[in-house]
């Protein structure tokens, strides 16, 4: 109501200021009955106010559609039968059926390239699994540097993937029950190469019982591999253990990675999950793209996995998550 009188504002003036001069008009002119010259006066008013009163019933929907903040509606609705109203209605209805268009297009090229990342990706994996196995047998430092490297590409490879996914999150993913301990054991054993290759050994700190979270298993393997990954890569020079613990806190099943590498400096700590940023350690260490934690965090908010992160420089890193 309050837009409404202040867009019509301009007018309610302008009929005050006709109706004051049309009666000193008259009064002057020597017809001064005052009862008649009120009466004019109050015909032009009650003119006025019905016709704001047929533009409020015309508009009211728009007036209310502006002042809610929380309408998912793009469209401005009805706005009346005036030449002027269809005119406007028209030109709207073809400029979101154009903006409309545009979108699918966009979206059909988006779906494109996460397709062809796909496919090239699971292209590029054929020949780093056949150089696997071709050094196999061969353990010399040469064929560690190897496998090291191999590694490398492999989560580089991973972080494309997943990072191309992640737009069509809600299309691929799946919330089961899962034994969280179990789900452990088989994240640390497909790191092992990892682990074995940086000297690092992996300690469980599991309760006897198996406890059991609701989660998408791919999609939390793969931020949970991020995790162990910078562990590994910032522990190895300083530490030769990692700690997975899993622990019930109330109503919450806590699991808890820390390792005892270099940490992360204080005034890294609050920019860690933004993307493409590297902070010191990933200038130090001249490894880091900036995308894994950043993945992490996006991942675990799609999930609905509170999670924090504690680190001090010289003493080691612990990302904890909650479910």
């Amino acid at each position: 109501m309050k837009l409404f009188i202040r867009t019509h504002l301009p007018l309610l003036l302008v009929t005050l200021l006709q109706g004051i001069f049309i009666f000193f008009y008259y009064w002057f002119l020597g017809f001064q009955e005052k009862a008649h010259l009120l009466y004019v006066f109050m015909i032009q008013i009650l003119t006025i106010l019905l016709y704001l009163l047929f533009r409020w019933i015309q508009d009211v929907r728009v007036y209310r559609w502006l002042n809610d903040d929380q309408s998912p509606e793009l469209n401005v609705p009805y706005l009346g039968k005036g030449e002027f109203s269809e005119a406007l209605n028209e030109r709207q209805n073809k400029i979101l059926q154009a903006y409309n268009n545009q979108i699918q297009l966009i979206q059909a090229d988006l779906d494109q390239r996460v397709t062809f990342l796909n496919q090239w990706v699971h292209q590029m994996k054929t020949p780093l699994s056949v150089v696997h196995l071709m050094i196999q047998d061969y353990d010399e430092e040469l064929f560690q540097s190897i496998r090291k490297e191999l590694y490398r590409l492999e989560d580089g490879l991973k972080t494309v993937l997943y990072s191309s996914r992640l737009s069509m999150f809600e299309k691929d993913y799946t919330i089961e029950t899962v034994l969280l301990q179990d789900f452990l054991n088989e994240l640390i054993i497909d790191n092992k190469r990892l682990f074995i290759q940086n000297r690092i050994i992996p300690k469980r700190q599991f309760p006897d019982n198996n406890l059991t979270v609701i989660t998408d298993k791919k999609w939390l393997h793969f931020a949970l591999g991020q995790i162990i990954s910078n562990a590994v890569k910032y522990s190895s020079v300083k530490s030769e253990t990692i700690v997975f613990r899993v622990e019930k806190q109330d109503e919450n099943i806590v699991l808890e990675i820390r390792d005892f590498g270099v940490g992360i400096p204080s005034e890294d700590i609050k920019r860690i999950f933004e993307p493409y940023f590297t902070g010191v350690n990933g200038r130090s260490y001249q490894e880091s793209t900036g995308m894994g934690l950043y993945l992490v965090k996006e991942i675990m908010g799609k999930l609905q996995h509170e999670f924090k992160l504690y680190s001090k420089v010289g003493e080691g890193t612990t990302f904890k998550v909650y479910f």
